[in-house]
């Protein structure tokens, strides 16, 4: 309805003159002949009779819009704020908020995108969360975090150091911890999928997706699994562009399958 649509500096506000403009439209297209689909018809009717309740509201209350976005969203800037537009009105409840329920039908829509435009869009997902869910992820990916030589032991079990340690790690360690085994696994493991390293990557992070699920803590985004992943020459190699870490860093299957309430095994 609104010139630049999502894309404009304002999105997420309409103003008395996108109203008129839709206005005229809608009546336009109502008026045009030979117009038989009822249910077309039926449709465009309640949009003008709408936008005609909410030209009556800005009259009413004196305002020079309407914001159909939650307070928090709006006060995003408008790059994010034309990406939360997004989610909410096509992956979620067009309830003007968008809930982590919305983040997550997102991020399983945008992975599915293979290249830098569903890469680059899943970034921008994950920036969303942190602004408007600062208590839910990771602040930094800089600090503490075990890596496998800290905690990997030989045969019969592999994970008892680290079950042992994992429940003394702060909540922002045991994220990054997660991430990091995340990312070998979805890179220096494929060497052999069928290996000793991969099963064992797999339970380590069935470990720990359960012990962050319990305590609700941070959960680590797609971009802490890449940054941290990155920060290992090995796991770099196989990372090297937005093509490569779309194809390797799904959150379907690095993140859903262990973090939520479904308990993999």
């Amino acid at each position: 309805m609104a010139p630049g649509g999502v894309e404009r500096p304002e999105c997420g506000a309409v103003r008395p003159a996108d109203l008129e403009r839709g206005v005229a439209r809608l009546t336009e297209l109502l008026g045009r002949p030979g117009q038989r689909d009822d249910g077309k018809k039926n449709a465009l009717a309640l949009v003008l009779e709408r936008t005609r309740s909410l030209q009556d509201i800005i009259r009413r209350e004196g305002t020079d819009g309407v914001v159909y976005l939650n307070e928090a969203e709006f006060g995003l800037q408008p790059r994010l704020r034309s990406a939360a537009i997004e989610i909410d009105f096509s992956f979620g409840d067009k309830d003007g908020k968008v809930s982590t329920e919305d983040i997550q039908e997102a991020r399983r829509h945008y992975g599915q995108v293979r290249g830098p435009v569903g890469w680059n869009r899943l970034l921008l997902t994950d920036e969303i969360e942190r602004r408007l869910y600062p208590e839910r992820t990771l602040r930094s990916t800089e600090g503490l975090r075990l890596l496998p030589e800290d905690w990997l032991t030989g045969p019969p079990d592999s994970l008892a150091r680290l079950r042992k340690v994992c429940r003394y790690l702060d909540d922002s360690a045991l994220a990054r911890t997660y991430a990091d085994i995340a990312a070998r696994l979805a890179t220096v493991a494929n060497r052999a999928p069928d290996s000793d390293l991969s099963q064992v990557f797999e339970e380590a992070l069935v470990l720990l997706g359960r012990e962050i699920r319990s305590r609700n803590s941070v959960r680590p985004t797609i971009t802490d699994i890449a940054r941290i992943g990155c920060e290992d020459p090995q796991v770099k190699e196989w990372l090297k562009t937005p093509i490569e870490m779309s194809r390797r860093l799904q959150p379907s299957s690095l993140l859903d399958r262990y973090l939520t309430n479904t308990d993999p095994n």
